[in-house]
C-alpha cells in the first residue's frame, strides 16, 4: 500500500513537471526569445521565499487570529503524558527535531502541521482533541501529523503548487502573445498558450489528487507508527463528531475553513458523519450478517455512489469511508481486529442495484449540464438569423427548468423518516430530492457565525444533524428579511419539516415547510428552482422578439 501511494505521488509530480516543461519548450522554440521567461524566473523566487517564509507568517496569524500559545512538550506531557513520550520517539526514530507545539483553545477538535523543511515544522492541535480523543486516538492524529513532517509534504505541495502556477501564467503570456514579425512560428503561441491552460486545468485536479495522496501516506504512517489503526479510524469518527457537535462561532468557522487543506479531517464532511456517530450508538445490534448496525452504514454512498467519486475529485482529503477502508486493510497487517465492520458494508454493497445506480447517475450528469447545454443550443440560431442573438438566454432558462423539475419530482408523498435512515442510502443524490418529513429541534443557523444566514440546521430524534434550505417567495431580499427578523427565533423550537433531501459530501433538505408550535414556516424552494428558469426563459424570449420586431 505505501509503495503505491509513494508511486502515485511521484506520478503525479512528473506529470505536472512534464506538463510544463512541454510548454516552455514549445514556446521557447516557436518564440526564438527568452524574454518573456522572467516572469517565471520571478515566480518560482518569490514561492521560494515564501515557502521560507510562510511558517512565520502562519505563526503570526495564529497567534493574532486565534489566540494559539506555544507550549513545550513538557507543557504537553501535563495534558497527556502518554502523547507526549510518544512523540518524542517519534523524532527520535527519524531523527527529527521535535516541532514546535501550538495548541488554541477550541473545543472544535482539529490537527495541523506546517513549516519549510522537518526540522522547523510547527505541529498544531485545538483543545477539542484532547477533549474528545483517549491517548491512543491522540497519539494516531499526532503520529498522522508526523507523516506529513517525516514525508517532507510541505516541499512536495509547495513544487507542485509552483508548477501549476507557472503553467497558469505561461497560458496568460502565451495567448495574449501576437506575433510581431512576418515568422509563422510566432503564430503558435497562442494555440501553446491554450494547451497550457488545459495542462492547467488538469494539473489542478492532479493537485487535489496529490493531496489525497499525501493523506493517505499519512495515515499509513500513524499506522505504522502506533501499530493501532484502529485508533487513527476512532479518532476520525471522533473529530467528525466532535466538529458537528460543537456550536459554530465565527472564529471557529474561520479557523476550520483557513485549514481545511491541512488539517487531519475535512470539516465540510463531519455533518455527514459525525452527525450519526451519536445515532448509530443507540442502534439496536442484530444478529443476521447482513444487518448493518451503526456507522458504517453511511459509508455505503462514499463506497458504491459515483456521486461521491465526483465530490472527492474536488476536495483535498479522501472520503471517509474510503479512508476508514483503507485502515481497517492496516488494522488486518498488523492481526487486528478492524474497528468497523465493512464485511457487512460489502455484502450490503453487493446487493445494490449498480445498474440503477450508474444508469441513474449517466443521466443526472445530462440534467446536471442541462443549463449550459441549453445555452449552446441557443446560440445555434443566430447562425441563420442573427436578430436571433438573445435566444441562448431562452436555452439557459430552459436548461434551468428541466434541472428544477428533475430535483423535485413531482406526485411524490412526503415520507416520514430519520436522518440516519436517508444518510444510510447507496441511491441518495445530489439533484434528485427524496420527499421527505423529518421531526427535530432547531439548533441554530446553517450558517453559524452569520447574524442574517436565512437557513437553519435542526437535529432529528436519532441525534442526526441537518441543514434545512430556506427560500423566501421575495427571493434574496425576502431570505435577508427572515435571516434577521426570523431565523434566530427558530433556535431550540421543536418542528416538523417537511422538503426533499439532497447528499453530496454534506447533506441536505430543500424546505418546503416547517411546521412548530401551531404555525407554518413556507419555504420557496422548488418555486425559485423552476421559477427562476421560467424567468430567465421568458426575458431571452422578450428579448428576442423584441429584436425580430426592429
Amino acid at each position: 500500500m505505501k509503495a503505491r501511494l509513494v508511486l502515485a505521488s511521484t506520478v503525479t509530480l512528473t506529470v505536472l513537471v512534464g506538463f510544463v516543461a512541454s510548454i516552455v519548450l514549445a514556446a521557447l522554440y516557436f518564440s526564438g526569445s527568452l524574454n518573456a521567461w522572467l516572469m517565471i524566473g520571478l515566480t518560482i523566487a518569490i514561492n521560494f521565499i515564501m515557502w521560507l517564509l510562510a511558517p512565520t507568517l502562519q505563526d503570526l496569524m495564529l497567534s493574532w487570529v486565534y489566540k494559539s500559545k506555544v507550549i513545550s512538550l513538557d507543557d504537553l506531557a501535563g495534558k497527556n503524558e502518554g502523547v507526549a513520550q510518544f512523540l518524542r520517539e517519534v523524532c527520535e526514530r527519524h531523527k527529527v527535531k521535535i516541532p514546535s507545539l501550538r495548541i488554541i483553545n477550541d473545543l472544535n477538535p482539529t490537527a495541523f502541521c506546517y513549516g519549510s523543511v522537518p526540522n522547523n515544522s510547527r505541529l498544531v492541535v485545538s483543545e477539542g482533541i484532547f477533549n474528545y480523543l483517549d491517548t491512543e486516538e491522540s497519539k494516531t492524529v499526532f503520529a498522522h501529523e508526523m507523516g506529513h513532517i517525516v514525508n517532507r509534504d510541505f516541499i512536495v505541495m509547495t513544487v507542485a503548487s509552483t508548477l501549476l502556477q507557472i503553467l497558469y501564467e505561461l497560458y496568460v503570456i502565451l495567448a495574449r502573445s501576437r506575433s510581431r514579425s512576418s515568422s509563422n512560428d510566432k503564430s503558435f503561441l497562442p494555440l501553446i498558450g491554450l494547451v497550457a491552460y488545459v495542462f492547467y486545468f488538469i494539473g489542478s485536479y492532479l493537485l487535489l489528487y496529490l493531496s489525497r495522496t499525501r493523506e493517505y501516506l499519512a495515515d499509513r504512517f500513524a499506522a505504522e507508527e502506533t501499530k493501532n489503526p484502529n485508533a487513527l479510524s476512532s479518532a476520525l469518527v471522533k473529530i467528525a463528531y466532535g466538529i458537528a457537535e460543537q456550536p459554530d462561532t465565527e472564529q471557529t468557522k474561520r479557523l476550520l475553513a483557513s485549514t481545511r487543506a491541512l488539517g487531519i479531517y475535512d470539516f465540510k464532511a463531519a455533518d455527514s458523519l459525525g452527525g450519526v456517530q451519536k445515532a448509530s450508538a443507540t442502534a439496536v445490534a442484530e444478529k443476521e450478517a447482513t444487518r448493518i448496525i451503526g456507522v458504517e452504514k453511511v459509508f455505503l454512498f462514499d463506497l458504491y455512489n459515483p456521486w461521491a467519486a465526483v465530490a472527492e475529485i474536488n476536495s483535498t482529503h479522501p472520503l471517509t469511508g474510503k479512508r476508514i477502508k483503507v485502515l481497517n486493510e492496516s488494522a488486518r497487517e498488523f492481526g487486528l481486529a478492524p474497528a468497523y465492520n465493512f464485511e457487512a458494508v460489502d455484502l450490503y454493497g453487493k446487493a445494490i442495484d449498480k445498474q440503477r445506480l450508474y444508469s441513474n447517475f449517466a443521466f443526472e450528469v445530462l440534467i446536471y449540464f442541462a443549463p449550459f447545454i441549453g445555452l449552446l443550443l441557443g446560440f445555434i440560431p443566430m447562425f441563420f438569423n442573427e436578430k436571433l442573438v438573445f435566444l441562448f438566454i431562452a436555452g439557459l432558462g430552459i436548461g434551468f427548468i428541466i434541472k428544477g423539475l428533475y430535483r423535485f419530482p413531482s406526485g411524490s408523498s412526503f415520507e416520514k423518516t430519520t436522518v440516519y435512515d436517508l444518510m444510510c442510502n447507496p441511491y441518495a443524490s445530489p439533484l434528485r430530492g427524496i420527499a421527505v418529513e423529518v421531526e427535530g429541534r432547531v439548533i441554530g443557523r446553517a450558517d453559524s457565525g452569520s447574524q442574517v444566514s436565512e437557513d437553519f440546521t435542526i437535529q432529528d430524534r436519532s441525534g442526526c444533524l441537518i441543514m434545512l434550505n430556506y427560500e423566501s417567495i421575495w427571493g434574496p431580499i425576502g431570505n435577508l428579511i427572515v435571516g434577521m427578523t426570523k431565523t434566530g427565533k427558530l433556535v431550540d423550537k421543536e418542528g416538523i419539516a417537511r422538503g426533499w433531501f439532497r447528499r453530496s459530501i454534506s447533506q441536505l433538505i430543500d424546505l418546503q415547510s416547517f411546521t412548530y408550535e401551531g404555525n407554518v414556516m413556507v419555504s420557496y424552494t422548488l418555486f425559485w428552482a423552476i421559477g427562476g428558469g421560467a424567468i430567465v426563459t421568458l426575458i431571452g424570449a422578450a428579448l428576442t422578439v423584441l429584436m425580430m420586431m426592429k
